[in-house]
């Protein structure tokens, strides 16, 4: 049984881990060949256990085949294949969170704590020794190249040993990527593993936390620092009094205020984006722009995943003009405003229904959302795998919080029994 027990443990960890690969790995991202592969693993996995299915979770699924079957008539432009990759995502998440259940965000804190940690052992020995860096991207990584991976595409596939990415800006930015695209990618995860982490244990000064933070600092991300600010800021006011909120506020805004004018990477940055948004869509404010232009033509339903996404324009070869690096109006533009409404409130739902699960004051949901929507400002997430998985775990959190009360009622039933029955012994 213990055996048993471990290896359902060991595969259970294999699936949310390989969510987060499809979601950010270099080896992993090249292709929809590899999260469909994972997609078969989990499905058979879930059927092997014959896990009950719960209904309630095609609420979201039927919210996104609405807009797209929309799209599909009215645009012209949308092919069954995008629908069928947008269901095949959605599935893929259902059956992890189906499978592992309310272990899914301790699992998910548990990899990326581990990952933190390996990267340390290929960041750090880079940094001091770059012959150890370019031995791994001569000798090692070409074992690792993917067989699925568009030598001609548009973006660059950063040579990896899929434990650590050997980008270009470790040794020339002295930035830590992690195992993911790039340090900006990795900052994302560990700030999510760090807000979730939170919630789980309700206190800061842990060792995992103090992990995510260091190795978010070395990822030296912009939006990373400003969500950690954020993050940290909302974790110490919100189980405070009115009063005690006021007086932090005025104690430590100031503070975040000065740091980040005094950190040049980080203001610098800002403003080098906001100029440049008129002119590129590699700014994230330029990508906002433009996403928020398209939307207006199309204000309902958006443009969709397919030819038609960047406001129907089409286009022969995929170049800057399609590149987009803002998630949150990425959504905008691609589902239109009801949808983009509904994930949203399916992410502040999620947030909530975690922290009431957890014993967490369910008003941190809320700047828990504004966290991730700065994530989401700087990078191109809510349309990948991983991140529609949040969209369900209010759904899972609501279940769990069921069982625990039915559990509970068991425990007091059997308790009842018992006394009575000692009492009419002794009687």
């Amino acid at each position: 049984m213990s055996r048993i027990l471990k290896a359902k443990t060991a595969t259970d960890y294999l699936l949310v881990a390989g969510l987060i690969a499809v979601s950010g790995f270099p080896y992993f991202m090249v292709s929809q060949v590899n999260f469909f592969l994972l997609f078969v693993f989990a499905a058979l996995v879930y059927l092997k256990r014959s896990v009950p299915f719960e209904p309630q979770l095609l609420v979201v699924v039927f919210a996104f085949l609405v807009v797209e079957v929309l799209q599909y008539f009215v645009l012209r432009a949308v092919d069954l294949v995008t629908i069928s990759g947008t269901v095949i995502r959605m599935f893929l998440s259902i059956f992890i969170l189906c499978l592992v259940r309310g272990k899914f965000i301790t699992y998910f804190v548990n990899i990326l704590y581990v990952l933190s940690l390996i990267s340390f052992l290929f960041f750090i020995p880079s940094l001091l020794f770059p012959p150890f860096f370019n031995f791994f991207v001569t000798h090692i990584c070409p074992i690792f190249n993917s067989p699925f991976a568009d030598p001609d595409g548009f973006y660059i596939v950063w040579p990896t040993n899929l434990l650590f990415c050997f980008h270009d800006c470790v040794l020339s930015e002295f930035r830590n990527p992690g195992p993911f695209w790039e340090p900006g990618l990795f900052a994302v995860f560990l700030t999510l593993a760090l807000l979730f982490n939170l919630i789980l244990e309700k206190k800061l000064w842990t060792k995992k936390n103090m992990v995510f933070i260091l190795a978010l600092i070395s990822t030296f991300s912009t939006a990373g620092y400003i969500a950690l600010f954020v993050l940290l800021f909302s974790f110490y006011i919100v189980n405070q009094s009115l009063v005690k909120k006021i007086i932090l506020s005025l104690l430590i805004l100031p503070a975040l205020l000065t740091l980040y004018f005094s950190l040049d990477f980080l203001s610098t940055k800002v403003e080098q984006n906001i100029n440049m948004a008129g002119s590129t869509t590699s700014s994230r404010f330029g990508s906002a722009l433009i996403d928020f232009t398209d939307f207006l033509k199309s204000p309902y339903i958006g443009w969709g995943r397919g030819a038609l996404r960047y406001g129907g324009r089409t286009f022969t070869f995929f170049s800057d003009d399609q590149h987009r690096n803002n998630s949150v109006t990425d959504v905008l533009a691609t589902y239109g405003l009801f949808l983009f409404l509904f994930y949203f409130y399916s992410y502040y739902s999620s947030l909530k229904s975690l922290c009431l699960t957890n014993g967490f004051n369910t008003h941190f949901a809320f700047y828990a959302l504004l966290v991730i929507l700065i994530l989401g400002f700087s990078q191109s997430i809510f349309l990948k795998p991983f991140f529609y998985s949040i969209l369900f775990l209010r759904f899972i959190g609501k279940t769990n919080q069921t069982q625990a009360r039915e559990e509970q009622h068991d425990k007091e039933g059997q308790t009842g029994a018992v006394t009575l029955l000692t009492t009419n012994e002794s009687e």
